[in-house]
């Protein structure tokens, strides 16, 4: 009988052990692409997800692999694609959000309802509609309202979909999947996740979602799509530098003694450093030192010639938890005192705290003032209290090489002169241009109404180089009337633009 009894477990035993491995492997099935996990430890912990106890409902939501043959044929008229995009990178913390857009086959789409319909705007002679929908939602769920049918509102684990005022015109359920959690949504032809990242590891992760068009008593897929994210422990930024009269900011030349601007721009598109701290620190490689501002818009001018090294540091103070305060006891000490010293105390939080503490509390004992008997006593640290709270410190860095040169400054007209005219020819006006830097190479102008807003005429000519800075050039006008002028001259770095009105009369 005990015989029997061990050999009983044992089967059932093995049964539950079989039961357990059927039900990872369906949750592996079901995985995008039917990829495998790295981390087999790991399907119990799932948020939402507990493969020995909710297995994917395979009967109301299929799982096909990629190239399998049904793909062709679960939507009429031609296949769905999917879109999946995020606002990667993320900060460690912050939360990135995720949006999925379905692109349906050609003529069809997504009307107020929900219901797929036909585009009769794309219609050819070629091409009849024999109804106006492609799949009409909205009817047989009016007619499971009125008992006519039953159909189960849940998500592959068995949750149950959360109430919704639109829930109707919701007709699509997406399954997102990132580092064995499952993430799922209902909605219509787009849908938007958003997740923390306090807990997903620094580097490159791959975030997939699986589309599924609803049905009476199944759901069944349409669309796959995955898209590649990042997270980082660095704050992601950019920054944009500028220069009056620069030619092209993004070949890095820049004009000497002319000021530069550097517009510095955090991505945090979920507002993650809305309430920290955020300084700049500059150091522009000129031996000017460094610059440390608040203010992500500064500027510089380099008096010098040359290659330089632009650096800079942002770093953010994060309003955060403190971490546990755990006292430290001292081994007893023994010493001579005619009073009892109060023991000195730290803070072991490890959080950066850049405000002062409040005052600390001090254990003291009092003694009379004769001397005492050497004494042993225990000293223990006590916690302080911070004034401000504890913060979580960030950086982003930036780094560019940038060149100074010498360019065009400054372009001035200096003098007007009428030139005659011909019966054959049309009025001219010869204007002098004076300019203050190197030398230019070229020279546009472009004519235009008295408001400065129609253009009417533009001529480019090349300059002949000499070692002033002083060009002539002659432009003609098609009659009587009020121009305004716009002479620009440039070298292969800078441009420089001098405007001025112009009337001009009959025979003059």
């Amino acid at each position: 009988m005990k015989k029997d009894l061990v050999l009983g477990g044992l089967v059932l035993l093995s049964l539950w052990l079989i039961s357990g491995i059927q039900a990872v492997k369906r949750f592996q099935d079901v995985r995008f692409h039917g990829k495998q996990s790295n981390d087999q430890g790991h399907h119990s912990q799932i948020r939402g997800w507990s493969p020995d106890r909710n297995t994917w409902d395979e009967q109301l939501y299929p799982a096909w692999k990629a190239g399998d043959a049904r793909w062709e044929n679960c939507w009429r008229g031609g296949k769905v694609e999917a879109l999946l995009t995020s606002d990667s990178p993320a900060l460690i913390g912050s939360n990135i959000t995720f949006a999925v857009t379905l692109r349906f086959p050609r003529c069809q789409k997504e009307n107020d309802d929900g219901d797929i319909i036909y585009d009769r705007k794309c219609r050819n002679d070629s091409f009849s509609y024999q109804d106006q929908y492609v799949y009409n939602w909205t009817k047989w769920v009016d007619d499971c309202n009125e008992g006519n049918c039953t159909f189960i509102n849940k998500f592959p684990d068995g949750r149950p979909f959360p109430p919704h005022p639109d829930w109707r015109r919701r007709n699509f359920v997406y399954i997102f999947q990132t580092l064995d959690q499952f993430y799922s949504l209902t909605g219509r032809s787009s849908a938007v996740l958003s997740i923390n990242t306090t807990n997903i590891t620094a580097g490159t992760q791959m975030m997939e979602v699986s589309v599924y068009r609803r049905d009476h008593r199944r759901h069944y897929p349409v669309a796959k799509a995955s898209a590649m994210y990042i997270v980082t422990e660095q704050i992601p930024l950019y920054v944009n530098i500028s220069q009056k009269n620069d030619r092209n900011s993004s070949d890095k030349i820049f004009i000497k003694d002319s000021p530069i601007t550097f517009d510095v721009k955090l991505h945090d598109p979920s507002h993650y450093l809305a309430k920290a701290a955020v300084s700049f620190n500059w150091t522009f490689g000129d031996g000017s030192g460094s610059f440390v501002s608040n203010n992500p818009l500064s500027s510089h001018t380099y008096t010098l010639l040359g290659n330089f090294s632009l650096n800079l540091t942002v770093k953010a103070a994060i309003p955060g938890p403190c971490k546990p305060v755990t006292p430290t006891t001292f081994i007893p000490t023994t010493y001579t005192s005619s009073t009892t010293t109060a023991p000195v105390t730290s803070n072991s939080t490890g959080n950066s705290t850049d405000l002062p503490f409040t005052e600390t509390a001090f254990v003291t004992t009092e003694g009379s003032n004769v001397t005492t008997a050497p004494t042993t006593e225990t000293t223990t640290h006590i916690q302080t209290t911070p004034a401000a709270g504890c913060f979580i410190d960030r950086y982003g860095y930036y780094k560019a090489n940038i060149r100074i040169v010498d360019g065009i400054v400054e372009v001035n007209i200096v003098e007007m002169t009428n030139v005659s005219p011909s019966e054959a020819q049309k009025s001219s006006i010869d204007f002098v241009v004076a300019c203050q830097g190197s030398i230019p190479t070229d020279a546009c102008t472009i004519i235009s109404d008295s408001t400065c807003t129609i253009p009417q005429n533009e001529v480019c000519d090349e300059v002949v180089t000499t070692d002033e800075c002083l060009v002539t050039l002659r432009r003609a006008f098609t009659g009587p009337g009020t121009y305004c002028v716009n002479i620009t001259l440039g070298d292969d770095a800078s441009l420089a633009l001098a405007s001025t009105l112009v009337s001009v009369s009959e025979g003059e």
